[in-house]
């Protein structure tokens, strides 16, 4: 079970989900990262048009949605040292 936006559960199957996380050391200011998990969703999208034709949907502010059911969401948390960020997790969660 993992903890999701707006104090939300999340419960993953091990045999049916997936589930992953990202660590990455940006080493810079805040400001730059503004609007990251959107940026990813909108990869993930090109993405998977791209490798597999299916056309995904965002639904704001971290849903990734396909025909009108959600499949997953990106989560992303900082850890800041004075303004800048140290280290960012992305997790990415259907």
């Amino acid at each position: 079970m993992e903890n999701g936006t707006h104090g939300r559960k999340w419960y993953t199957d091990e045999e049916n989900n997936i589930a992953f996380s990202v660590l990455i050391e940006p080493n810079c200011e805040i400001e730059k990262l503004e609007g990251l998990t959107l940026e990813i969703a909108e990869i993930m999208i090109a993405v998977f048009k791209r490798l597999y034709g299916i056309s995904l949907a965002i639904k704001s502010p971290n849903d990734l949605v396909y025909e009108g059911k959600k499949l997953g969401g990106i989560l992303t948390e900082t850890k800041l040292k004075g303004e800048v960020v140290k280290y960012v997790v992305i997790g990415i969660r259907n």
